[in-house]
């Protein structure tokens, strides 16, 4: 998906930034971007279509020749025009936020996995508990990484 996402970035010059969290990915345009006059729908189109062109084109490269891709691909776009710089930084700084959360969580998830629980007791677990409690599970004896 990283890759996909430099694909993106490389192939059109006003996409500035791009981050990703599990199979969602965000590209920053600069506010001087004249990409397609700024038709949102054209601009989210097209790098929709660029990353899953990309996605197949480099499946074999990243996952292997070993590994069929077993389904066509298909991502899908949203175009979110936000007022100033500072709205950006919060927009990414909640993606960063989410992201660590959703990490925390899957790495307690594995940990009680891996310590003997079942798949569904260490989600029984987990939905008890706020993220700020995972990193309490992580450190008792039975789930230790």
């Amino acid at each position: 998906m990283n890759r996909c996402a430099q694909a993106v970035l490389a192939e059109f010059g006003d996409v500035v930034f791009a981050y990703g969290e599990s199979d969602e990915y965000s590209f920053v345009l600069g506010r001087s971007a004249a990409l397609y006059g700024r038709r949102t729908s054209k601009i989210v189109t097209s790098i929709c279509s660029s990353f899953t062109a990309h996605y197949v084109f480099l499946w074999a490269q990243v996952m292997g020749p070993d590994t069929p891709l077993l389904a066509p691909p298909s991502f899908d776009g949203r175009a979110v025009c936000y007022p100033s710089l500072d709205n950006i930084r919060d927009y990414l700084s909640w993606r960063q936020a989410d992201c660590h959360i959703n990490n925390l969580y899957n790495t307690c998830f594995w940990a009680l996995v891996h310590g003997g629980a079942t798949a569904q007791e260490a989600h029984a677990r987990l939905s008890v508990t706020a993220p700020c409690h995972h990193c309490v599970v992580l450190s008792q004896p039975a789930v230790s990484t």
